[in-house]
């Protein structure tokens, strides 16, 4: 649903207008378009099915955009993992996601956790040749990441009428997991409870969505 109420709606309205642009680097959205499409064969071919958790470990730079569109293509979970972690806060959040597998680059911690599939992007490119594209997954209702962060141990997020999502808050690090579709959710999120940590859960912090 992701995919397809952005970038899939400007590469076909918008096809030659500039989506990407870095330096002297400028992609328009169907280029964009076309590179994700591929990105999306080359995760296929790895094994990597709807529902399936990717574990991005990246610089804020095209390659990660371009992934977290193909996840979106694709139904795919994403998790991003914050640079700034530790290797030991990194292999804690991995262990708990239980990713399929992790994408990472060599600059960055390298985790210590076995995980099925892992690639580091900078030193093996993850592209298919151009033709087909695998269909793309239009599901409301799909999971579309899981954020890891330092104050929030599990947050389940469900696209129901009122769109809401459940925190529970824990001393170590923790998870918000979001529904598609995650901008509206970003962009009018309304605090109603306080933050109360404790060594347990307790009672939650609840948002939803103004329509």
């Amino acid at each position: 649903m992701i995919h397809t109420h952005s970038l899939g709606r400007a590469a076909r309205y918008y096809a030659e207008r500039a989506a990407f642009a870095a330096g002297e680097q400028i992609l328009t959205f169907r280029e964009l378009h076309d590179r994700v499409g591929r990105i999306a064969g080359a995760l296929t071919r790895h094994g990597f099915k709807t529902g399936d958790r990717l574990a991005l470990l990246l610089p804020n730079e095209l390659e990660f955009i371009e992934l977290i569109y193909a996840c979106a293509w694709l139904g795919l979970i994403v998790v991003p993992l914050n640079t700034r972690l530790s290797e030991k806060e990194i292999d804690h959040v991995l262990a708990d996601a239980t990713p399929h597998g992790l994408i990472r680059h060599s600059s960055l911690a390298v985790p210590t956790v076995q995980l099925p599939w892992q690639l580091v992007l900078d030193e093996e490119p993850l592209e298919s040749p151009s033709g087909s594209y695998p269909d793309t997954v239009y599901d409301p209702d799909a999971v579309f990441t899981l954020i890891y962060t330092s104050v929030i141990e599990r947050v389940v997020c469900t696209s129901t009428r009122r769109r809401y999502f459940t925190l529970r808050t824990f001393p170590s690090c923790s998870h918000l997991q979001l529904s598609a579709p995650v901008k509206p959710l970003f962009r009018s999120l309304v605090r109603r409870h306080s933050v109360r940590p404790s060594s347990t859960n307790v009672s939650p912090i609840r948002y939803w969505c103004r329509r």
